[in-house]
């Protein structure tokens, strides 16, 4: 076997040098990374769905027990905050059972704890401060009361609460919202409903 052989024999059975090797892994590593970071957001935007998905049918529910109140109410309140930036408002039932007084319920939109709640009370009553949570998951900050009166020469003279609720997933980067407004009418309202009168205890 002369030399040019074995030389060419060598060059055959060259093996993967070092430097071939830190390349290899390192385009590893980047589609690796790519990857899993991929992976990982699309986990957590399936999440996020998930939690909008679940409050939204939470929301529905507070519809619904809602409407059967506000249906019925004899009057609703302006929306008022306090110094920490809650959101509230009232409204009167008066169909109750006889002997009873009227009852009131003020719902509050809770900055710190993303929630909407209620309570209820007898009419010119100490407040009890005894919450029911309706709704959690919630961007304050988006979401609001509104008063709606009768305007001049409309046919209707009911008072009307339009409720805006945005429901948000956990904050951060990949944060999901969902907006709902859904607006209840005060049967037992008319035209010379005052607002102000509605549970003025509420606002002492």
């Amino acid at each position: 076997m002369n030399l040019r052989m074995m030389m060419t024999r060598l060059r055959r059975d060259d093996g993967v040098t070092l430097a071939e090797m830190a390349v290899t892994t390192s385009i590893m590593s980047a589609v690796m990374a790519i990857f899993t970071t991929g992976v990982v957001q699309l986990f957590q935007a399936g999440n996020n769905n998930e939690l909008v998905a679940m409050t939204q049918s939470q929301l529905n529910t507070a519809f619904i027990r809602l409407d059967r109140n506000l249906r019925y109410a004899a009057g609703i309140s302006e929306q008022h905050s306090d110094a920490a930036g809650n959101m509230f408002v009232e409204y009167l039932n008066t169909e109750v059972s006889a002997g009873e007084k009227p009852e009131c319920a003020q719902l509050e939109l809770n900055r710190a704890t993303r929630v909407l709640r209620r309570q209820v009370w007898p009419q010119t009553t100490k407040l009890p401060g005894n919450w029911v949570v309706l709704a959690s998951e919630l961007n304050i900050e988006k979401s609001s009361f509104k008063l709606l009166v009768p305007e001049p020469g409309s046919n209707t003279g009911f008072q009307r609460l339009k409720l805006t609720l945005v429901v948000a997933s956990n904050p951060g980067r990949g944060q999901t919202e969902a907006k709902t407004e859904i607006t209840f009418t005060a049967l037992n309202t008319d035209r010379l409903t005052k607002a102000d009168d509605v549970c003025p205890e509420a606002r002492a």
